[in-house]
């Protein structure tokens, strides 16, 4: 996406060829690029390294816990003393902590960077110069939840002792924590005018939660683009298309995503997520199902009223640009009777706009530096293909692979 992006949705377009330079290739765990991870970060004066989860597996996927939160913090002062004593004010935590164990649980290494995941970063690095952590946020999957974690991953950024001319952060997102990353972009290009929009947008919740008002404050007393953005090194694992990029926003952009070519000279073009048979779904014949298929129109919006509102509210800012395709010819619905075509059309209008966007094929975004397309072998089913990337096997790949390429890019 262009320069002064002003969160506009990336389109969804049968690319004649890729519109960032994409490489394509079958890689093995044991190809490391011959590099010293800790070595190279630290002379690219890289000082902190952030791994983000995606969709589904942080603390509040369905936004309960925010909604008992702000049910806590509106009970009035008279009430207080009562809300103590039913530990009413733990409710929220303890719902985040329960809800991020099963999560980790049920998805085990392939589901997000969990603790032992960064042990083996740590080890990696060989240094304590370059700090590891690991952001966390509701992992909702839908306008609110992301934008939230934008907001919030802003000021955790901004809150860091770093010299934001010299100094680099590294930011690895997988899954929709790409489009955590995208969103946060756009708020460090800092146009005045979108970014009143998003936070109007948000409505109450740009009022009431204090990571919002500050992050306003901050944008608000910050030149355009927002210093940060000079440091930002962004790299996305299985990171579905979705929001557009904003180029003054960041300094280096690099998409991996796992993918299995179709025959044909279009060999960056993914398989098209439905029709899809189960048995290619589950085995991930065509690569990452998840990263085809979670375009514009897979949301779920959240289960609180309040909240669903501002989800659809941020929609109108931040699915501009995205484009609606002409619905094509059915071969199920042109048997039906002209009328009852054209009744079922209308019904089915969302479902086969969806049709018509996962057609494409979108498997390379619209912007950043580069698109790295592999296969990581047959074997690689986990999350419907989509669980590769945090592997901790694959780890030193990624790891070697990346830094050498930031390396080159940006030494040249």
């Amino acid at each position: 996406m262009p320069r002064r992006n002003r969160f506009r949705h990336q389109p969804y377009v049968a690319w004649e060829s890729p519109p960032i330079p994409t490489t394509v290739s079958a890689v093995q765990a044991g190809q490391l690029a011959n590099i010293d991870v800790g070595e190279t970060l630290r002379r690219l004066r890289v000082r902190h390294w952030f791994l983000v989860h995606g969709t589904f597996v942080g603390d509040d996927p369905f936004g309960v816990a925010a909604k008992l939160d702000e049910l806590t913090d509106s009970v009035t002062p008279m009430l207080r003393p009562l809300v103590k004593k039913m530990a009413m004010e733990s409710w929220g935590r303890v719902l985040r902590g329960i809800n991020q164990r099963l999560g980790d649980r049920m998805m085990g290494e392939t589901g997000s960077f969990r603790d032992d995941y960064l042990d083996d970063a740590r080890s990696l690095l060989k240094t304590d110069e370059i700090k590891i952590d690991r952001f966390d946020w509701s992992s909702g999957n839908d306008h609110l939840a992301r934008a939230d974690a934008a907001v919030r991953l802003f000021n955790r950024l901004a809150d860091l002792p770093i010299d934001s001319t010299t100094d680099r952060l590294l930011l690895w997102g997988h899954s929709h924590a790409g489009n955590v990353f995208a969103l946060l972009t756009n708020l460090l290009a800092n146009d005045r005018e979108s970014i009143n929009a998003f936070f109007a947008a948000a409505g109450r919740i740009r009022a009431e939660r204090a990571d919002w008002k500050q992050a306003a404050e901050r944008l608000a007393a910050a030149p355009s683009p927002h210093p940060l953005a000079k440091a930002l090194c962004l790299v996305t694992f299985g990171t579905p298309i979705r929001y557009g990029w904003d180029r003054d926003g960041y300094s280096k952009l690099l998409h991996i995503v796992q993918h299995r070519p179709v025959s044909g000279p279009t060999d960056w073009l993914a398989k098209p997520a439905l029709p899809q048979s189960l048995e290619d779904v589950l085995k991930a014949k065509h690569g990452d199902w998840v990263q085809s298929f979670g375009v514009a129109g897979t949301d779920l919006p959240p289960v609180d009223r309040e909240m669903r509102e501002a989800h659809r509210a941020l929609g109108e800012v931040l699915e501009v640009g995205v484009n609606e395709p002409e619905i094509g010819q059915n071969s199920l619905l042109e048997h039906l009777p002209e009328a009852a075509r054209v009744r079922v059309r209308e019904k089915l209008k969302d479902f086969l706009v969806l049709l018509e966007r996962l057609r494409c094929g979108s498997r390379v975004p619209a912007d950043g530096d580069a698109a790295w397309l592999f296969d990581y072998g047959a074997e690689e089913t986990e999350k419907l293909g989509h669980g590769v990337y945090t592997k901790r096997a694959w780890l030193p790949f990624h790891a070697t692979r990346v830094a050498d390429w930031l390396m080159r890019t940006m030494e040249s």
